[in-house]
């Protein structure tokens, strides 16, 4: 029990204990307001109780999402969206769509085939914003044809008399068995987010949030290394 736990109940004990005291002698105001105090320290008391139980996990669940069972990045890409002033299959034209977003909306990325070759579209929810080019879609299902992709948003650029565009940092996610094979063996792999260019040796430094993990001859491409952690 925790120390302020035990403090109010004592509180509580003491008005509870006032204010029986005090109703026989004819001091019923005091009294209901001591015992209502006392109601109300005993209730504070017990909430976090209630709030701990109503924390403990279930068995077999951990307190943080799963990363997505035998997969990893192998590639972090940071793109522009094309076809961005097209109209949308129900009429809508996506720079209105860009228009009303912030940046922080979550979009997804759904594969395709245009004219017999790979494509890829970038969702908001079932608006379509627009697409990866026609070349890296090429390039990415060549390199990685089963992969799977997850993108944020870095930018929505433009506005006034510009054009709206939309700047994504996109996940090449590929399946842990396949990727070992393809791996270099004693590849060594470092950390990165999408606050920094530097890559990390652990994913705590530099108070990263939300790490990823990728082989360090990618993160050479873009990236210098951490000062603090890559010694």
């Amino acid at each position: 029990m925790a120390k302020k736990q035990i403090i109010l109940y004592v509180v509580a004990a003491l008005f509870a204990v006032s204010g029986i005291v005090a109703l026989p002698s004819g001091n019923i105001t005091g009294g209901v307001g001591c015992i209502v105090i006392a109601a109300v320290c005993f209730l504070l008391a017990r909430k976090p109780e209630k709030e701990a139980a109503g924390q403990q996990e279930e068995p077999g669940k951990t307190g943080t999402p799963a990363a997505a069972s035998g997969s990893r990045i192998a590639e972090t890409i940071r793109t522009k969206l094309v076809g961005v002033t097209f109209d949308n299959e129900d009429g809508e034209n996506r720079q209105d769509i860009l228009r009303t977003m912030t940046g922080d909306e979550d979009i997804t990325v759904e594969k395709y085939t245009y004219n017999g070759e790979p494509a890829a579209c970038i969702k908001w929810g079932n608006k379509v914003l627009g697409n990866l080019s026609a070349e890296l879609a090429k390039d990415l299902a060549r390199k990685y044809p089963q992969a799977r992709y997850t993108a944020e948003i870095l930018e929505i650029s433009g506005g006034g008399v510009q054009t709206f565009g939309c700047n994504i940092e996109l996940d090449v996610l590929i399946e842990e068995k396949k990727s070992r094979a393809a791996q270099p063996a004693g590849e060594t792999i470092v950390y990165i987010d999408r606050s920094s260019k530097k890559y990390h040796s652990k994913p705590t430094c530099s108070g990263m949030k939300n790490p990823k993990s990728i082989p360090l001859s990618q993160a050479k491409k873009k990236y210098t290394a951490c000062k603090k952690c890559c010694k």
